[in-house]
């Protein structure tokens, strides 16, 4: 009895924490979705609650709510609790009422840098949207300096810029680089940068690990699973009341599949 007693308290905190913690996405779940989950159970364990973006969430208080992907993110909103919101490059919480934390779609600024420097690129033309979070670049072009690697913020207004953007100034860049922003990555653009990479011999990096195919390149990507496993991290971190910047940036994995780069050289059509 002494002995069932002793293991109840040791495991009643982890069971609590557990507990308090809820992960929110759609269903079914997507290949990201699930390969996202995976990492984040590989980081927290197979104990965490999961819920339906689809349907009311289970009632709270929740201590933490990790929301993967826009609409999961706009339920687990409402709930009020500390958010951290994955796989959704799109969302950002208006209101102050709670803690909020975002995971990025790229690995950090200076591992970004790192990643060129390796890949022998010197100039790089990024592009993204008007409504994309601009730390991300502004953090990227400053590492950059430090390193000598010029990075151009190819700011879009709209998709029907691209080809002009890619002219004025991808003729001058060493390589092209489509940030994983919704507003910028459509089959068209992503055609259209591939294309002008091609005709100008320049690597295409890739906005996301599973757009890695024929000559594009992966370097600058993070896997869904890298990300679902920063999630995990940021949650336990709110969990337990300690600060945390507003957005993190996954690190690969030091065990795993790594990402397979294209080795064909990139060819005029």
């Amino acid at each position: 009895m002494r002995l069932a007693l002793l293991l109840l308290l040791l495991l009643a905190p982890g069971a609590a924490r557990a507990a308090s913690m809820l992960v929110v996405l759609s269903e079914p779940p997507s290949d990201s979705y699930r390969e996202a989950l995976e990492g984040l159970r590989a980081e927290l364990g197979e104990g965490v609650e999961t819920a339906s973006a689809d349907r009311p969430l289970p009632p709270g208080p929740h201590g933490v709510i990790i929301a993967f992907g826009g609409r999961a993110a706009q339920r687990a909103r409402r709930d009020g609790a500390p958010l951290v919101v994955a796989l959704a490059p799109s969302f950002r919480r208006r209101d102050e009422s709670a803690a909020t934390v975002r995971v990025a779609l790229t690995p950090s600024p200076e591992l970004f840098v790192s990643a060129l420097l390796a890949a022998g690129v010197k100039r790089l033309l990024a592009v993204r949207s008007s409504s994309a979070d601009g730390e991300f670049f502004r953090r990227s072009e400053e590492a950059g300096r430090q390193q000598g690697v010029v990075i151009e913020d190819g700011v879009l207004s709209a998709q029907e810029e691209l080809p002009r953007l890619l002219r004025a100034s991808g003729s001058d860049s060493a390589a092209i680089w489509l940030a994983p922003d919704p507003a910028v990555v459509t089959p068209e653009a992503f055609e259209t940068a591939r294309e002008f990479a091609r005709a100008r011999g320049i690597p295409f990096f890739a906005p996301a690990a599973g757009l890695v195919k024929d000559e594009i390149r992966g370097e600058l990507t993070v896997t869904f699973r890298d990300c679902g496993r920063e999630a995990g991290r940021a949650a336990r971190e709110l969990l337990a009341g300690r600060s945390i910047a507003r957005i993190v940036y996954p690190a690969p994995a030091s065990t795993g599949t790594k990402i397979a780069l294209s080795t064909v050289p990139a060819a005029a059509p």
